[in-house]
């Protein structure tokens, strides 16, 4: 990959641009390996924006990560069309562009997740076998909704029998996250956001459905359960090897 430029993509947040913190870290930790020729980020709501991202590389080989937490119309249609993609490989100009899949349909992010889960249960003083795990997902407001890969992810961890439950709610499509009391079975509960961004939704809108303000993260009782909140996909430092494997399997 030496002579080749990676670009990430992020969702980014007009009102939130701090949101787009943990994309940009992932590009500096990726950098400072020396692994690529150029190493950049481009965002969907946010400069610098997929338009730009062809300028900012001058490689004759350019591949493109979404970071997103899964596959949906923003990875499936959006991104594709504002970069100018028409596949998984795109000639143009003499330069070839290779989009991967979403960082979220990696096969090692339920194991990570996982691991993550335990240690934020383990460090409020619960019992990882008798607790709920509540993956809190994005989704979508379109018709059929953007489901595909959160259940993918929780049906994995599920089977992993390391929790007692684990439920999966959306924040944009039902089952809704404003339901999380009425489908967790257990006292104690690791709620733990399916995003990659900490913006609006990660610090805004998660944190009041367990009555959690000013970045705490419990435990807290909320609604006859103790509940910890973990932190979203992208402060997890294995991202970075998720996106290295997902270049590799692009070219497989």
């Amino acid at each position: 990959m030496k002579n080749a430029a990676l670009v990430l993509v992020g969702h980014g947040s007009a009102r939130h641009p701090d949101g787009a913190a943990p994309v940009l870290a992932l590009a500096e930790d990726i950098r400072a390996r020396g692994l690529f020729a150029e190493v950049s980020a481009v965002f969907m709501k946010q400069p610098p924006t997929l338009a730009e991202a062809e300028f900012m590389t001058s490689a004759d080989t350019v591949y493109v990560v979404p970071v997103f937490a899964g596959k949906g119309y923003y990875t499936d249609s959006l991104i594709p069309r504002g970069m100018g993609l028409t596949g998984r490989v795109t000639e143009r100009a003499g330069r070839r562009f290779v989009y991967t899949a979403p960082a979220g349909t990696h096969r090692m992010i339920p194991g990570i997740m996982a691991c993550r889960a335990e240690g934020v249960a383990t460090a409020a003083g619960m019992v990882v076998a008798e607790s709920s795990l509540l993956l809190i997902a994005h989704g979508s407001g379109r018709p059929g909704g953007a489901g595909e890969t959160p259940r993918a992810i929780a049906a994995a961890m599920a089977a992993m029998n390391r929790f007692a439950q684990v439920e999966l709610v959306f924040l944009e499509q039902e089952p809704k996250a404003e339901t999380w009391a009425e489908r967790v079975t257990r006292r104690d509960v690791v709620a733990l956001p399916l995003l990659v961004a900490q913006g609006m939704h990660a610090s805004q809108d998660i944190p009041p459905l367990f009555g959690l303000t000013g970045g705490s993260r419990g435990p807290v009782e909320a609604r006859g359960h103790r509940v910890v909140l973990a932190t979203g996909l992208g402060a997890e430092p294995d991202l970075v090897e998720v996106i290295l494997d997902l270049v590799v399997d692009a070219e497989g």
